[in-house]
């Protein structure tokens, strides 16, 4: 490297004694691993967290990396199979589950939410109803949480369906759906709900067998085994460490937990598989300038369009368009994004949730993606 790297490469080398990196093709692409190694461990020291795990794909190789520690002061690194929560990345997982049903016509993105209401009624709002694509776009008119998580539950655990189903017919939309858009967690839970009535099945079965399972994600599951939450990272910052448990009751929304191995997966398949069902989850259904309003979805990077629980930015410069998606909560804080038809994505986790430094951290991963995404 150039010798105006020399102090950070000092600093890397020193952090690589503590690093382990786990990759599917390893030293296959050594321009990945060029781009990456400084860039990573910036990222990682910028981000003031006990550890990091970051997996990144190019041209269908990817490589993952792990930074620090799984718990301040244990002196274990993590690496690709350490486990982690996704918070809100889950939703991306739900809308393709969506997309994928929308395909093998088990439903509709315009069928309204009241077909899959069961006795409940759904509230409306100018004549006009919450649809499926409503609530996988941010645009059904709900508010972010139903309320304060009660007493004593863990993050994740709360509310259940029936939590759900009792306060949804007593909600008050605000303004007509559709025509707003403002982040959601309990639009996201509610999609998985009315999945369930659609087919009969539990929505973590629909994810299970619709892409975990066909990818070889293996680690990625609202129920960890007992094996698996030895493998949990530690979460901290804003609100601390949360216990490993099952987080079914927010699986639409925020209570996947995965691993960077499980993500690269993942990624390689949004960027190499060209089914229907990606091209339904990728596209623009609500673009910015055309809302009133949209609330809740600038804070790695200004918002361009919605696409099916995924954020589109647009292109600036050297930085391509990306399909985004971040999240936080529970101790950890994560981002996901890739740059269509240019073959590179990247995941990254931090077990430490503090917002000040998320968007610093998002832009030396765009920085990363614009590295390798020059086509």
């Amino acid at each position: 490297m150039r010798t105006r790297f020399i102090v950070p490469v000092l600093f890397l080398a020193a952090a690589m004694q503590n690093s382990a990196w786990a990759a599917e093709t390893p030293a296959a692409d050594p321009v990945l691993a060029e781009a990456s190694d400084l860039a990573a461990y910036v990222m990682f020291r910028n981000s003031g967290a006990p550890g990091m795990v970051v997996a990144i794909v190019h041209d269908g190789h990817s490589l993952v990396v792990g930074f620090g520690e799984t718990e301040k002061g244990n002196g274990h690194t993590p690496d690709g199979s350490s486990v982690v929560r996704l918070n809100s990345i889950t939703k991306v997982f739900t809308t393709e589950v969506l997309a994928s049903l929308v395909v093998d016509g088990k439903l509709r993105l315009t069928d309204p939410l009241q077909k899959y209401a069961g006795t409940a009624k759904v509230p409306g709002s100018g004549g006009r109803q919450i649809t499926l694509l409503d609530l996988a776009t941010y645009s059904a008119a709900l508010p972010r949480e139903m309320g304060n998580r009660p007493e004593g539950v863990g993050p994740r655990s709360w509310p259940t369906r029936d939590d759900r189903w009792a306060w949804l017919p007593g909600y008050q939309l605000p303004w007509a759906p559709g025509a707003i858009t403002a982040y959601s967690n309990v639009g996201f839970d509610i999609l998985a709900d009315a999945m369930e009535t659609a087919t009969g099945q539990p929505y973590p079965d629909l994810l299970r067998l619709r892409i975990t399972t066909p990818l070889g994600m293996a680690d990625t599951s609202f129920a960890p085994t007992t094996e698996q939450c030895l493998r949990l990272m530690v979460g901290s910052g804003l609100d601390g460490a949360s216990p490993c448990v099952d987080t079914h009751a927010t699986g639409g929304s925020g209570g996947l937990y995965s691993t960077g191995n499980d993500m690269a997966l993942w990624l390689r398949h949004n960027l190499d598989d060209p089914t229907e069902t990606l091209a339904l989850s990728h596209a623009v259904y609500r673009q910015r300038q055309t809302m009133p309003a949209a609330i809740g979805f600038d804070e790695a990077g200004p918002m361009a369009g919605l696409g099916l629980g995924w954020v589109i930015t647009a292109g600036d410069g050297i930085h391509p368009m990306l399909v985004a998606k971040g999240g936080g909560g529970a101790g950890f804080m994560s981002y996901v994004a890739f740059a269509p038809g240019r073959g590179v994505g990247i995941f990254v986790a931090i077990n430490r949730v503090d917002f000040e430094t998320f968007s610093g951290m998002v832009a030396i991963a765009k920085g990363l993606v614009a590295s390798l995404a020059t086509r």
